[in-house]
């Protein structure tokens, strides 16, 4: 009878993207063919068409990761429902999944990221190679909620999707990506803090978004500090472009009942998903990275109709307000608009004088 070593019993492999066989191929896919493939938006499979617009900005993260560019920021102010959201969510996935990164998901409280965690990310997951790859997550006894583990032989990476009311979420937390959603709501102290969690990164990474709503502060003034990017659409018969939003709402046209945008120049149609991003900051005062305005006119995805109604239905300056705010991405503070250092500063400039009203 021969005696030797017990036999070795094979480790159980872990489904790694680095180390082992990768689950996206041999070499890591880029930030658009992952959202494609692994990510699923409400209708099916993500897709850039009828979102165009998406386009460069997911392709500029992409280089950023792909390069390892360090310190780079990147802000959107856009309309609701435009699909930033979800391009955010294949963003953080791509990072802690294929690019090994630690991310930091941040939204106003974590009751909100709870509920995020629970209808946006997972559901997401299922069916996807994503999820062969994550566990839920144990780090220094935390709660698994709201905490995603990409486990690999060479070590963990996380993605946090917390709430930011609590100033605990905002320290002790390494990241090499900081995003943070919905700004106009997360909470400036604690906004502030949010940033140290990069410094230890080659990295860090910064990208912000949020439906903007009070002018010259939160996601807009994040916006203005960047090159602040316009999707501009050309019209084919007097060869001028626009900035659909801003020509609001005479670009709109109605013939026999069917709704169409119109040039306010020449009144050509015009084709709102065939328009280009153009910095309207002069190089070198793009202070604060690169920024968008992502209104709903640039996505043909949302539907016209749809835009027009709510216009159509809003008829009181608070719904006005609104509707500048949600669909065409520029914030409009309405009854709401707070006292600024800079209204007190005009107010210096161009004193204003308060007298009785006749009775």
């Amino acid at each position: 009878m021969k005696v030797g070593l017990p036999r070795k019993r094979k480790p159980q492999p872990i489904p790694t993207i680095a180390g082992g066989e990768p689950l996206f191929g041999r070499e890591a896919p880029s930030l658009l063919a992952f959202l494609e493939a692994e990510v699923r938006a409400d209708g099916g499979p993500f897709t850039f068409a009828g979102r165009e617009a998406l386009r460069e900005i997911a392709a500029h993260l992409d280089g950023i990761l792909r390069l390892g560019l360090p310190g780079r920021t990147v802000s959107v102010l856009k309309g609701a429902q435009v699909g930033m959201t979800t391009l955010a969510i294949g963003l953080a996935l791509y990072a802690a999944a294929v690019r090994r990164l630690n991310v930091g998901y941040f939204l106003p409280d974590q009751d909100f990221a709870g509920r995020f965690d629970a209808t946006r990310i997972r559901p997401l997951l299922r069916g996807s190679k994503l999820a062969q790859a994550m566990r839920d997550g144990r780090w220094k006894g935390a709660s698994p909620k709201g905490l995603l583990e990409f486990p690999a032989p060479r070590g963990s990476r996380f993605l946090y999707v917390l709430g930011l009311r609590d100033i605990g979420n905002a320290i002790s937390l390494p990241l090499d990506v900081l995003m943070r959603d919905e700004v106009d709501d997360l909470p400036p102290e604690n906004l502030k803090w949010s940033e140290d969690r990069l410094d230890a990164s080659r990295l860090a990474l910064t990208v912000n978004l949020a439906v903007g709503r009070m002018p010259g502060e939160g996601i807009h003034a994040m916006y203005l500090r960047g090159d602040q990017r316009r999707w501009l659409v050309p019209c084919f018969g007097c060869g001028k472009e626009w900035a659909l939003e801003e020509e609001w709402p005479g670009i709109l046209r109605e013939e026999e009942g069917t709704l169409r945008l119109a040039c306010p120049g020449c009144a050509a149609s015009l084709s709102h998903g065939a328009g280009r991003w153009s910095p309207e900051a002069h190089e070198g005062k793009g202070e604060g990275g690169r920024s968008y305005r992502l209104p709903q006119l640039a996505v043909p995805a949302v539907s016209l109709e749809r835009v027009a109604a709510k216009w159509r239905a809003a008829r009181l300056p608070g719904e006005r307000a609104r509707f500048r705010c949600a669909s065409l991405a520029l914030p409009d503070a309405g009854e709401m608009q707070p006292l600024t250092r800079a209204l007190f500063r005009r107010l210096r400039e161009a004193p204003c004088f308060l007298e009785e009203v006749p009775a």
